[in-house]
């Protein structure tokens, strides 16, 4: 491959916000991208010329094989975020998935392999000020961010095993259109007045627009500098939970969260909802999901991340603010709203 050839790259979770984005966001850069998902009607939208859809399971590592040959880079953005899945099942995905797509990757010759992790890993449920990389992995006993944690040890473990190089992005609360995990929930919370400021808000937290991720992940793309190297992501801006609540209130004009809870209260109380919701139906479990240890991570921690490794090694610098990406995804709620 000459200098000025670019990769061909695989990018599985497709039908996903980071997948997604990242295949229309290389496409319109001049990449052949292989969009890898398990729905084919759900990637049928992908119609530009250098993408080719292709349908796999990331369980099954014969169906992921044949859908990233050919493929010089993978980047493994797939993963189960659900709130209410089982620890099992998330697991599987997350974990089982990762080592089948990480072997099948290796078995055809990929040259570079990029998790797609996540701050969570490294988060706990503490307080972090300017955190950087020497971190320790912290399991905290939610089920996605652990699942994440032995995802994420997968992967970098074959940086001395392997002749196939890896990295892992690391990206906090990811936002932007489209985006379906977390932020629907928080705006329910912030609509039916349920929303509370945990300590006042005045806490720091870990949001990242998707097309800095996407530019981030394009930086690392055979980035000799990114070879077994972690990589923590965010805005870079600090942003506090009561920042990012009335912004969000603001932008979809509803009255902005008054409500103040002391943080030793808050914690207690997910704690204890995290630990029986799992034996309740689903639809409590749903009403119940603003006391999960997820949903304390998101507005009771103190989230400051250090992203000056990657500004260094990925000239992670050219950064879409947060006023800006917040107004073009909330947008996207608004139109929603009125369709």
């Amino acid at each position: 491959m000459s200098k000025s050839e670019k990769p061909k790259v695989a990018v599985t979770g497709a039908t996903g916000l980071v997948g997604g984005h990242l295949v229309g966001y290389l496409s319109e850069r001049g990449y052949e991208v292989i969009a890898v998902g398990r729905d084919k009607k759900r990637l049928s939208h992908f119609t530009a010329p250098n993408i080719e859809v292709r349908v796999a399971d990331m369980v099954n590592t014969a169906a992921v094989s044949e859908a990233i040959s050919g493929a010089d880079v993978v980047v493994h953005a797939a993963a189960s975020v659900d709130p209410f899945g089982s620890r099992e099942s998330i697991f599987a995905t997350n974990v089982g998935g990762t080592k089948s797509i990480l072997d099948a990757a290796e078995s055809r010759g990929v040259k570079h392999f990029i998790y797609i992790s996540s701050l969570s890993v490294i988060t706990g449920q503490g307080d972090l000020y300017n955190v950087d990389e020497n971190e320790p992995l912290k399991p905290c006993g939610e089920p996605y961010a652990d699942s994440k944690v032995e995802a994420e040890r997968s992967v970098m473990a074959e940086t001395d095993k392997s002749p196939m190089k890896v990295s892992s992005l690391r990206p906090g609360f990811i936002y932007g259109p489209g985006e379906r995990a977390w932020m629907p929930r928080l705006i329910n919370s912030i609509s039916t007045g349920k929303a509370m400021l945990i300590d006042g808000g005045k806490k720091e937290t870990n949001v990242i627009y998707i097309e800095n991720l996407s530019k981030a992940i394009e930086a690392a793309i055979l980035n000799e500098k990114a070879y077994g190297q972690v990589y923590n992501l965010t805005d870079g801006q600090k942003i506090s939970k009561k920042e990012l609540f009335d912004a969000i209130a603001d932008g979809l004009k509803l009255p902005r969260v008054k409500k103040v809870v002391p943080g030793v209260a808050a914690k207690l109380v997910c704690e204890v909802v995290s630990s029986v919701a799992p034996m309740m139906g689903i639809d409590t479990q749903r009403k119940l999901a603003r006391f999960s240890k997820a949903a304390f991570r998101l507005a009771g921690v103190n989230q400051g991340f250090s992203i000056a490794k990657a500004e260094r090694d990925l000239n992670y610098v050219d950064r879409v603010p947060f006023s800006t990406g917040i107004s073009k995804t909330l947008t996207t709620f608004q139109n929603a709203e009125r369709n």
